[in-house]
């Protein structure tokens, strides 16, 4: 039986991995959730009872699940250029989609023949497409991508772990969590010989910290290519995921000498492990750790240890009652992300013709206060700002390249600035606060 307050007693890895790289910092984040806000373990509770009659009253439909997805890249000030660094290169970001496409499909590289085969029958397709989103909040349109020039060079993972998270600590405010998911892609500072990859909540956040909600994921760590580290395989992301879709580790974190079934309340396919195993997982992989007859298996099982939701080296897999899970999640706590109403691109490709239209005008910070810093690759355009009734309160002529206009006499609220040159009109949505 698996409980409801197992965070409360998970603890960080024992000194003995203080060498490795800590995967994800999930349990620490939800653990310090409830120091603060104890209400959400009782939110957590919920989900999981949610699920679990959601599963009891419905049959697992075949029909593929579309997520709209935005990519917060935030960079610091000396990767400004696209492709430098912290600010990833679009190449990166659709082969982490592609990743993700494949790993929530059953389609990764793995399978149909997976390096070792002990638990090829408990593979589960969870068949989620994850698509960039082509409006924004405002209706705009949009490649499914910000970009943010940050004020910090990086971001401390366990004293900074929502900076990233909103324009006023460096970062970038998130998009309607019940439209979108939500990733943050910085850069997440190592501290000692920890290195933490990426994090993410369990569903349950209340309205009140629902802009908390979504994944954040080291710059490094985010697909296999571009500004990507050698060590990556992209599959940082598959295992937040997890988590933002109701899933837990599939090992014991708390260092008792004992063994658990560390899964929520509605897994029971993944067989009991005890400690963390950071190895590669092959056909002479055999670790078992656990008498799995102890805890309601018919037989005891190796560890599952090729499955997204562990450290190990290699990983490829959700269990079935993992996708079970995921799935009702997404028919319960995120509904209204499963029917939002978002445009999106599934082709896994960047939107081109966003992208030229950015080379030709674009412009940060948004919201902004004095400043704005225009960067174009056009001479002589003029811009003009426009408040929302239509009234022009400020012009800009023979402007060439990249520029700096001055806004500190305008009033907060919302704007329009409008961009023209001989060859090209484009016109965006600025937000200007004091």
């Amino acid at each position: 039986m698996k409980y409801l307050f197992l965070f409360l007693s998970l603890t960080f890895i024992n000194n003995s991995f203080s060498q490795e790289i800590k995967k994800c910092y999930t349990t620490e984040l939800i653990n310090d959730e409830l120091v603060s806000n104890p209400n959400y373990q009782v939110e957590i509770g919920n989900v999981w009872k949610q699920n679990k009659n959601w599963l009891k009253s419905n049959e697992i439909s075949k029909q593929t699940i579309t997520i709209p997805v935005v990519i917060h890249v935030i960079y610091r000030q000396n990767h400004s250029n696209l492709g430098i660094g912290t600010n990833i290169p679009n190449i990166q970001i659709e082969d982490q989609l592609r990743i993700l496409n494949e790993d929530f499909s059953k389609t990764n590289s793995e399978f149909p023949n997976p390096p070792r085969n002990t638990f090829v029958n408990y593979a589960g397709n969870a068949n989620i497409q994850f698509c960039l989103a082509t409006t924004d909040p405002n209706g705009n349109p949009t490649d499914g991508i910000t970009r943010t020039l940050s004020t910090k060079n990086s971001f401390n993972y366990s004293t900074e772990s929502n900076d990233m998270k909103r324009n006023s600590t460096g970062g970038k405010d998130g998009w309607p969590p019940g439209d979108y998911m939500n990733i943050w892609v910085c850069d997440i500072a190592s501290q000692g010989n920890t290195s933490v990859l990426g994090y993410a909540y369990l569903p349950g956040l209340q309205s009140w910290n629902a802009w908390k909600d979504g994944l954040v994921v080291d710059f490094q760590y985010f697909g296999t290519t571009g500004n990507a580290s050698s060590t990556s395989d992209g599959r940082t992301p598959t295992h937040e995921i997890g988590h933002y879709l109701g899933l837990n580790h599939t090992f014991c974190e708390a260092q008792s000498g004992g063994c658990c079934d560390n899964d929520d309340a509605n897994v029971y396919d993944t067989p009991a492990t005890d400690d963390v195993y950071f190895g590669s997982v092959n056909a002479g992989t055999n670790n078992n750790t656990c008498n799995d007859l102890l805890y309601g298996f018919n037989s005891d099982l190796l560890d599952m240890d090729e499955n997204f939701m562990a450290y190990s080296r290699d990983t490829w897999m959700f269990s079935n009652d993992q996708v079970n899970e995921m799935i009702s999640t997404m028919n319960g706590y995120r509904s209204s992300l499963k029917n939002s109403n978002v445009t999106v691109n599934c082709t896994g490709i960047v939107n081109s013709e966003f992208v030229e239209l950015n080379k030709l005008f674009s412009f940060f910070p948004n919201p902004a206060k004095n400043s704005i810093t225009i960067e174009s690759s056009e001479i002589n355009y003029r811009l003009s700002l426009f408040d929302m009734l239509g009234n022009e309160v400020r012009t800009w002529k023979n402007l060439n390249n990249n520029t700096q206009i001055d806004i500190s006499n305008l009033k907060s609220g919302v704007y329009l600035i409008k961009f023209n040159s001989e060859t090209t009109h484009i016109t965006k949505r600025i937000i200007i606060g004091k």
